[in-house]
């Protein structure tokens, strides 16, 4: 039962890059910025975003533990 809290952690963890990667395409890399800049961007929001997605993963995968669902 412990692949099933692993499998809603790598999920989260992929959809949090996927987001990440869907800002930096539709916002990010058509803006007229410097391209240190354009990096600088990407790499907080990759943080921030993925970051989050991955920590709310990880809580809802341990109180399911804790709840005896997985």
């Amino acid at each position: 039962m412990i692949y099933h809290g692993l499998m809603i952690e790598l999920l989260s963890l992929l959809t949090g890059l996927g987001f990440s990667l869907l800002v930096y395409v539709r916002s990010i890399k058509k803006t007229e910025l410097a391209p240190l800049k354009k990096a600088s961007y990407f790499l907080l929001s990759l943080i921030g975003i993925t970051g989050t997605l991955f920590l709310f993963g990880i809580l809802v995968a341990d109180k399911l533990r804790a709840l005896g669902l997985l």
